[in-house]
């Protein structure tokens, strides 16, 4: 388990070199087979910040909204979607042999970004900041969130930068129709009449 934690501390600091640009971030990861099966544990290494977001926006929305089955599916189905979008992805742009380095630099740099999501509910939370401005932080995750995709993927995949681009934005869209369906399958059906 301390060799675990060890791995994700350094392609968490591997992860930071990359999206500020920064040399030398290679040595932070681990893109042998064994270390694609590793990087799964970010999932785990998320989990918490994932249930302080999913509490935050609950009690922000003062109940409106439930969170829990739903979110906790979209969240675990995500970790098995983008790597396979990520395939396909990869197929198309000819970048095959770089598939498992971009899982790899993916899924550990999706918890700094789980990291950023929870510091502005964090903020709201402990009433920092309003519901106009965590609107506003949100959106601008949007944004950040995309930013760190292509970044990724540029660096993963080696392609040019349009080339980049587009292959993160499959996993993307393959993101937003997971959640699309899982939202409808969980929606209670109308009674007709």
């Amino acid at each position: 388990m301390m060799r675990l934690v060890a791995e994700a501390w350094l392609a968490l600091q591997g992860s930071w070199r990359i999206l500020t640009f920064k040399d030398g971030w290679e040595e932070n990861f681990d893109t042998s087979m064994g270390g694609l099966w590793h990087s799964f544990a970010a999932a785990i290494f998320a989990l918490p910040l994932v249930a302080l977001i999913l509490l935050s926006a609950w009690h922000g929305s003062a109940g409106e909204r439930s969170y829990g089955l739903e979110d906790f599916l979209v969240y675990s189905l995500s970790w098995v979607v983008f790597p396979l979008a990520a395939s396909l992805a990869a197929h198309i742009v000819g970048a095959r042999g770089r598939w498992a380095a971009w899982v790899v630099l993916h899924n550990w740099s999706s918890i700094l970004l789980f990291a950023v999501q929870a510091s502005f509910w964090t903020l709201f939370l402990a009433g920092l900041i309003n519901l106009q401005v965590l609107g506003i932080l949100s959106g601008l995750y949007g944004y950040l969130r995309i930013l760190v995709h292509w970044r990724i993927a540029y660096i993963a995949l080696g392609t040019p930068t349009i080339t980049s681009a587009a292959a993160c934005a499959v996993p993307i869209l393959a993101a937003k129709i997971m959640v699309i369906l899982i939202s409808l399958a969980m929606t209670p059906a109308i009674p007709a009449g």
